[in-house]
């Protein structure tokens, strides 16, 4: 089982000139006109960065000095970063611990610590401001309130997780968002197949809308009387019935058919379940810095014993009882868990149950340790047996928030994608430590190394990859704000569009496990207008010898539908030679361009990214469709 949102195509690349047109009526870029909407969004774009911190912190990146010459070497340092949460008896972080007091080790090999830093939400990092009050379809990639600490997930695990105790859990969990402005959080939603419900927001009305989203009754869902659990067979199964040979072979038969069936069901449950958790991997992998996923479930065994009395009676002559449920997935969860270590995931598994009084002692041992097992390889923490279910999701939250960051240099230069475990320890105290165990030493085009190979990891410019992908969160690297129009009335796509969405379309079908069946009828299109308002001061605007500025703008647009899958994407690049003449006015007025595409009707999220060529820094940002009544625009002003 995979999910769609993971899965995304290369969107379509074209290169345009200061007026130029794309191909076809796909895309058209240009530099906008000073419309009576666009000083609305321009004035509204300037209000929210006239402090001047903000103008400071948003400066391009100086040119670096021509170096001397002569000989110039360069080696490329490979980093790995470990997350260490350390508390105390009580629970509580630990601070004021320098980088002396720790040691690493990889494969029992000491490293050394090249860079230590200490992450706490008492200590945030300077912020963007808040964004400002918008006019009707005009959008920034600013956050509603000031954002605080690594990203977090909620995965809301339906599937493993009695119905009784769903509705319970969902309301904590809305109770715990309320109390999380700031936080940046993305909402899964594990069923029958995995779905995000919602992209990474500090937005907590967004949050709250999409946890009221998680009552998706599961198909595969948590069944107690087929747990997969051996269960004592009934007396008259037992040498001593006194039932005709013929009716206790019948009851035989009934039994295996019974425990072959809640063996092949469990077996299901936990393989959807551990592919979404590898899904999740892969979908954080390309996003710099630690993750917190918050995994809010009934759980499930990492193994299955046998049950001695049924052993026993297999045993009996002529006895057609057979104990073939035992399974274990100790393995499976390893390589799971060895995949969100690479992607920096830590998991903070909580069980959705509360107080359990009523489920046997041996099934509760198997579910507890494997929320241990998930928790302590990844960094984490399980939650169990209690009923503060909103008071453990902000322990969770807390204790994943404050932690310190190591970073060595991996005295092993072998990148060959084989595991490699880590071991950390502190010289003094007597504390707990929570961090990754595991990582994969990819090569040079893994992710984990792309993002490790900076020399400085707070200044690293996130990939347009990433920044594309459904759900991501917003980046402020670059910050503008567009205006959105739908124009005119949906239409059949044309020759060109149908064509075009057939590589979405074979994507999508392959996800479903399914063959792909060309629509009989070409699909509905909506034709959208996007304004854009980029601050000059942001980009760096190359200067000829003539005087002339030279801009280069990567601007990407692509179309999701609600479960996530791509349904549409183009990319395009803006290069204008800005004349002396005009220079002044663009640094007063800022950077503007138009662009207007094709997308289906079906279309649930609009995603846009920019990146400035010349500095590297990106922007992103989403927005929900269907777009909110213009009221101005009903009233005919422009």
């Amino acid at each position: 089982m995979t999910a769609p949102l993971l899965h995304s195509l290369p969107i379509q690349e074209s290169l345009i000139g200061n007026s130029s047109h794309l191909r076809g009526e796909q895309v058209t870029v240009q530099r906008a006109s000073c419309t009576h909407r666009y000083r609305l969004l321009a004035a509204a774009f300037f209000c929210a960065l006239a402090s001047a911190g903000v103008l400071a912190a948003q400066a391009p990146p100086q040119k670096a000095t021509t170096p001397a010459p002569g000989i110039t070497l360069r080696q490329t340092v490979r980093r790995v970063r470990v997350d260490v949460v350390v508390t105390d008896a009580q629970g509580q972080p630990v601070s004021g611990l320098r980088s002396s007091d720790f040691s690493v080790a990889e494969d029992r090999k000491p490293q050394t610590i090249r860079q230590f830093e200490w992450h706490s939400e008492d200590n945030p990092q300077p912020s963007l401001p808040k964004r400002p009050l918008l006019p009707a379809h005009t959008f920034m990639n600013l956050p509603t309130a000031p954002e605080h600490g690594p990203l977090m997930i909620l995965l809301f695990d339906a599937l493993n997780t009695p119905l009784d105790d769903q509705l319970n859990a969902r309301e904590q969990m809305l109770e715990f968002l309320k109390k999380s402005s700031g936080r940046r959080i993305a909402i899964f939603y594990l069923g029958d197949r995995l779905r995000l419900l919602q992209g990474f927001t500090s937005d907590t009305d967004l949050l709250a809308n999409a946890a009221n989203r998680t009552g998706i009754v599961s198909l595969k869902g948590y069944q107690a009387e087929l747990t997969g659990y051996p269960t004592t067979p009934p007396a008259s199964l037992g040498p001593s019935d006194r039932k005709l040979p013929g009716e206790q072979r019948m009851e035989e038969v009934d039994e295996n058919t019974r425990q072959a069936l809640a063996s092949e069901t469990l077996r299901d449950r936990v393989s959807v379940t551990l592919d979404a958790l590898v899904q999740i991997s892969r979908f954080l992998a390309g996003l710099p810095g630690r993750k917190n996923l918050i995994w809010y479930s009934g759980s499930f065994p990492a193994g299955i014993r046998p049950d001695t009395t049924m052993a026993m009676n297999s045993l009996q002559p002529g006895s057609l009882v057979r104990d073939d449920s035992v399974r274990s997935y100790t393995e499976s969860m390893k390589n799971a868990t060895n995949l969100l270590n690479t992607a920096e995931v830590s998991i903070y598994p909580i069980d959705a149950r509360g107080l359990l009084t009523d489920i046997p002692f041996e099934r509760r041992s198997a579910e507890f340790a494997t929320m241990n097992l998930i928790g302590e390889q990844t960094g984490g923490r399980a939650f169990y047996n209690t009923n503060g279910l909103k008071e453990a999701l902000g322990t969770a939250a807390d204790e994943g928030s404050s932690y310190y960051s190591l970073l060595y240099a991996p005295t092993n230069m072998k990148f060959d994608g084989s595991l490699r475990h880590i071991s950390v320890h502190l010289e003094h105290g007597h504390y707990n430590l929570a961090y990754r165990r595991t990582y994969f030493a990819g090569d040079q085009k893994s992710a984990e190394h792309l993002r490790a190979a900076a020399d400085d990891e707070n200044s690293l410019a996130e990939s347009t990859t990433a920044a594309s992908q459904f759900g991501a969160p917003l980046s402020p690297q670059l910050v503008f704000a567009i205006r959105v129009d739908a124009v005119g009335a949906p239409a059949p796509a044309t020759a060109a569009q149908t064509a075009a969405l057939v590589p979405y379309q074979q994507q999508a079908a392959k996800v479903a496990h399914s063959k792909f069946v060309p629509p009989a009828n070409p699909a509905l299109m909506q034709q959208y207008e996007i304004q854009y308002g980029i601050l000059a001061k942001q980009l760096v605007l190359p200067k000829s010898a003539n005087g002339v500025y030279h801009s280069d703008l990567s601007m990407a647009a692509l179309a999701f539908n609600e479960d996530g899958a791509t349904l549409w994407g183009t990319k395009s690049q803006l290069k204008d030679d800005i004349p002396p003449a005009r220079i002044g006015n663009i640094r007063e007025t800022g950077f503007q361009a138009a662009q207007t595409f094709f997308v289906p009707v079906d279309t649930a999220v609009l995603r846009f990214v920019v990146r400035d060529e010349h500095s590297g820094r990106i922007g992103s940002m989403e927005v929900r469709l269907p777009l909110p009544p213009d009221q101005q625009a009903e009233a005919g002003v422009r």
